[in-house]
């Protein structure tokens, strides 16, 4: 393939590119749709988790006001990084979208603060809820995937398993309205369940293009496709 070929091929991919978000922006705009998602956060967060779930959420602004909750104005990141919230995790009754995010030493300590896990009033019926790697631990000890399938991180399946949970090694377990996601990279299938769920394939496609390694976006996106279409169509809660 000539240099000429390839530079025809990456321009051709970009317009394409460029066309679907401007298709997708204009519906949205049309429709006048306003989505609020919640991000729970807490001290000793993963970092990947909460920063990639943000930017991908960040990259459309018409569809959704993305809100971080915690317990504090702010709350510290496994790596030291601090990061101020927009409200009390309270507010998640009231949010559209409630995603939760991960921390090997952050997830233990929640589960064992009463301030934390007592205000945490989530909705199923009424609510899109996700949760990344061992965010699903908080869903569990909620009670709202007993007698579900869900994932975690890998390294994490034991002991959720021995608090009695149905542990699936897939990377996206959805549940009806319940989606949990197994390892951080696999935040591209959870916000892209979100973006189809809530408009369609475009819209996530939209989002998450940016992202794809160069070369790839066909292969990327068979992936992700497939597994958000495996996940759903294995659900036992449709």
């Amino acid at each position: 393939m000539t240099f000429l070929m390839i530079l025809l091929r990456y321009i051709n991919e970009g317009l394409t590119s460029f066309l679907l978000f401007l298709i997708d922006d204009a519906i949205t705009k049309a429709k006048g749709i306003m989505y609020k998602v919640g991000i729970v956060l807490f001290d000793d967060f993963t970092d990947v988790d909460f920063f990639l779930m943000y930017d991908l959420l960040g990259r459309t602004t018409d569809s959704w006001d993305v809100r971080i909750l915690g317990t504090k104005a702010e709350h510290n990141s496994q790596l030291g990084i601090t990061v101020k919230t927009n409200g009390h995790i309270s507010e998640v009754k009231d949010q559209d979208v409630v995603l939760i995010t991960s921390g090997y030493r952050g997830i233990p300590a929640v589960l064992q603060d009463e301030n934390f896990m007592s205000v945490l009033k989530l909705n199923p019926k009424k609510q899109l809820i996700g949760s990344i790697c061992a965010g699903s631990f908080i869903l569990h000890e909620l009670g709202l995937l007993n007698d579900k399938k869900l994932t975690t991180n890998p390294h994490a399946k034991a002991t959720l398993e021995s608090m009695g949970g149905d542990v699936q090694d897939l990377p996206l377990v959805i549940e009806g309205n319940i989606a949990t996601a197994g390892g951080c990279l696999s935040l591209m299938y959870l916000v892209g369940w979100l973006a189809e769920r809530l408009f369609d394939s475009n819209k996530r496609k939209s989002i998450q293009d940016q992202l794809i390694p160069a070369g790839q976006s066909e292969l990327f996106e068979e992936l992700i496709s497939s597994t958000i279409q495996s996940a759903q169509s294995t659900s036992t809660y449709k």
